[in-house]
């Protein structure tokens, strides 16, 4: 019954806010990049997420956020914080249901195979904006939430490539579970990677009552004169050291 009920308010969560956004982005209002912020912050409070931040978002635009990814409510916290655009692989589109909600968000759906490619890197720069940052996992998949993964370098190529863009990078980690610390047996019922179905995950995820996360913005990086693989090395050393001390 606790799943039913929340799966129920969720949907009817979706169905007042839906109208509003699509009408949004046909007039193509700025609102359409604020709504899904208080969309993910009514959906923290029905999954009963609490989310504790250290440091702060930068102000200046354009920005691009890069940090640790281990699960699909990821985007549900981050994009609750501030106004963002999730760069995904090409096949989350397809999803039922949650390659709309994808759209919906302005996503920027790109090639896994070929992030580095000319077409990649110029939707990314096509969607640059001063009204949202965008965010990338350059672990370009999923972790087990316990260390970070090594990060795509290809990624960085953007970085080399427009001079103007801010880059930050930040932190995400999962600590308690219904009042419990976070050990390795709690642990697959938050993060979702390998295999794992998603919508039995899904359903282990809605039993839970409780769930606390810590997000740790970074100070920007100084990138000038670095390639991407410099870049890439000084990402994940901040995004690492973040996560371990965050527990």
């Amino acid at each position: 019954m606790f799943v039913i009920f929340k799966i129920i308010i969720i949907s009817f969560w979706i169905l007042f806010l839906l109208p509003f956004q699509i009408t949004f982005i046909i007039i193509k209002s700025s609102a359409r990049y604020n709504l899904p912020r208080i969309f993910h912050k009514g959906l923290l409070i029905i999954l009963g997420v609490k989310v504790n931040i250290k440091g702060s978002i930068l102000k200046k635009r354009p920005l691009i956020l890069l940090g640790n990814h281990c699960s699909y409510l990821d985007i549900i916290v981050l994009s609750s914080l501030t106004s963002v655009c999730f760069v995904a692989k090409e096949e989350i589109k397809s999803w039922f249901f949650f390659g709309f909600l994808a759209k919906l968000q302005n996503t920027i759906f790109i090639s896994r195979r070929n992030f580095s490619s000319a077409n990649s890197i110029h939707k990314i720069n096509k969607k640059l904006n001063r009204s949202f940052a965008i965010i990338l996992f350059p672990e370009a998949t999923t972790s087990k939430g316990k260390t970070i993964l090594k990060f795509k370098s290809s990624l960085y190529g953007i970085f080399e490539k427009n001079s103007i863009i801010k880059l930050q990078n930040f932190s995400l980690c999962y600590t308690h579970i219904n009042g419990m610390p976070l050990d390795n047996r709690l642990r697959p019922k938050i993060a979702w990677y390998g295999d794992m179905d998603l919508l039995s995950h899904l359903k282990r995820l809605l039993n839970i009552s409780s769930i606390n996360a810590s997000v740790t913005f970074h100070p920007s990086l100084n990138i000038l004169g670095l390639d991407r693989k410099e870049i890439c090395y000084e990402s994940r050393e901040q995004v690492l050291n973040g996560f371990h001390s965050s527990f």
